[in-house]
């Protein structure tokens, strides 16, 4: 009996042994996960790359739109109609990081968009792609000659551009002024009567903001052509909701920059009003004037923000067009578009 009790106290001992070595052995922890973290140097939105000092924005919006479009010719034997769905999508990417020099950022935006043929899905593409540091600009992106239309409208109106080019710049910025200037590749994106061989152009733009306006000018100068355009523009915020934006464009003969042949001026008028916080009503008349073709223009329309990130837009726009050559006509439109934004 003392043997058997002997053993069992032997075995029970070096059973608890073990546990506590057991107990003491050291296990292995799963490494921390490297949660993404805000970077809110930038402004809202961006996030620190994973394992580096880099911030990075995602943003973009998708557009589906149906217009209606009745051509009301001089000649009634050309009267047509027409009606058609349009989708657009776009991918915004925005990397900055500090460094010695400044600021450097990196952008690309993508864009894809077509209409109901199944052949359009492929027309997606880099629109935009540059890089900057500090001060100082190059890459492939909107010419810097671009203005906008009319405030909040569907149908911007009739302006001058520059298309797409590649362009080298600097730009200076203090107390609400911005300077930039630069030469960009005229690549003839923009057809005129007489075709500009390719050439390296120059411009200048300069734009300052208040407290309740803005306002700009802007002079780019195409060499080949050996001519100029120039164009102002300001926008004036009187009351609280209600925002007035006019624009005036010229350009000389048959210069890059929206022309098509001969001198060409256009200006432009508008407003938008915010009836209800998430309601605004925009409108304003446009004209484009040139050796080939005069357009008078206006426009009505609607947008209802029902989400933050999802607006509907009504939009009604009229056309009279005296086109040189006895062509002339009406242009009615009718579109709703639905976009959100991310």
């Amino acid at each position: 009996m003392k043997l058997k009790t002997l053993l069992l106290g032997s075995a029970a001992a070096l059973i608890a042994v073990s546990g506590a070595r057991a107990a003491d052995a050291v296990v292995a922890e799963p490494e921390p996960v490297d949660y993404v973290k805000v970077c809110d140097m930038y402004g809202a939105g961006f996030f620190y790359i994973p394992g580096t000092e880099r911030c990075l924005k995602i943003s973009g919006e998708i557009r589906v739109q149906y217009e209606y479009q009745d051509f009301d010719y001089d000649l009634a034997a050309n009267d047509r109609t027409e009606g058609d769905g349009y989708w657009h999508a776009r991918v915004n990417l925005d990397a900055r990081e500090e460094t010695d020099w400044g600021t450097l950022r990196t952008y690309i935006r993508l864009e894809g968009d077509g209409d109901n043929d199944d052949d359009a899905r492929d027309n997606w593409g880099a629109l935009d792609a540059y890089i900057e540091l500090g001060g100082l600009s190059t890459g492939y992106r909107t010419s810097r000659h671009e203005l906008t239309g009319l405030p909040g409208a569907m149908h911007d109106g009739r302006y001058f551009g520059g298309g797409r080019v590649m362009y080298f710049d600097y730009t200076y910025a203090a107390n609400g002024l911005s300077v930039v200037g630069g030469i960009s590749l005229d690549n003839g994106a923009i057809p005129t009567l007489t075709v500009s061989d390719e050439s390296v152009d120059g411009y200048i733009r300069a734009d300052y903001s208040g407290s309740m306006f803005n306002i700009g000018a802007v002079y780019s100068h195409d060499t080949s052509a050996e001519e100029g355009a120039w164009g102002v523009y300001g926008n004036v915020a009187p009351l609280d909701g209600l925002l007035i934006q006019a624009y005036f464009n010229s350009q000389e003969d048959s210069t890059q920059y929206g022309g098509a042949g001969g001198d060409t001026q256009a200006w432009g008028v508008g407003a938008s009003y915010k009836v209800m916080d998430n309601v605004q009503i925009v409108g304003g008349f446009y004209n484009w004037d040139s050796e080939l073709l005069e357009v008078d223009g206006y426009t009505l329309g609607v947008n209802w923000n029902v989400e933050p990130n999802l607006v509907v837009r009504v939009d009604y726009n009229h056309e009279e067009q005296d086109i040189v050559g006895g062509l002339d006509r009406d242009v009615t439109d009718y579109r709703i578009r639905i976009q959100s934004n991310f």
